[in-house]
């Protein structure tokens, strides 16, 4: 049982700390030279409960691409956070879910890691630009893909709507950690 059990529900961001301990490592130090909470490396957002076994399942973004995976496994895990108490109405949990399955077998943007490299290290060379403005994206990142998916609908996110593509498994625990979507509703709405 986790401690997100009765609380998880579709549209739901889910943050965790998992995969080989080198990448893992990587991205966390790269969230904590940009002062970032450093604890979790990968980001999912729910999608449905499976009805045969009951378990959750969510889409992620990850090198061979955007897909499937099983949420369930993840929520016991200690460092694994949630934006559970973020308020979503039903038709906004529906569209989260609806943009995130339509970014399924979207490749991997490498050039957004060399970005979050980039800003973590501080070098002034810019490796990347950020997706125009209501764009669907071509490639992305678990953190960045969730974070376009809210701006969808409209709901707070880590990189509000002027920073997608570059938004780090770290934006988004901060952003939990802080409840950021209770400091200024009118920043996540778009003019």
């Amino acid at each position: 049982m986790s401690r997100f059990e009765g609380q998880i529900g579709v549209g739901d961001v889910v943050v965790t700390r998992e995969g080989k301990w080198w990448l893992s490592w990587g991205i966390r130090l790269g969230a904590k030279m940009m002062n970032l909470p450093s604890f979790v490396n990968h980001v999912i957002i729910v999608h449905h409960k499976d009805p045969l076994t009951g378990r959750w399942v969510g889409i992620e973004g990850r090198p061979s691409g955007t897909g499937w995976c099983d949420v369930e496994s993840r929520l016991s895990h200690p460092l694994t956070n949630a934006n559970t108490q973020q308020p979503k109405t039903e038709e906004q949990r529906f569209l989260i879910a609806k943009a995130a399955e339509s970014l399924v077998d979207t490749a991997y943007d490498w050039e957004a890691i060399a970005e979050a490299a980039r800003q973590a290290t501080r070098i002034r060379l810019r490796a990347a630009a950020e997706w125009p403005e209501d764009a669907v994206p071509g490639k992305v990142i678990c953190s960045s893909f969730a974070d376009w998916a809210y701006e969808r609908v409209e709901l707070a996110n880590p990189g509000g709507f002027l920073y997608t593509r570059f938004t780090t498994p770290g934006h988004w625990d901060e952003f939990m950690i802080d409840r950021q979507w209770e400091q200024n509703p009118n920043l996540w709405r778009t003019p």
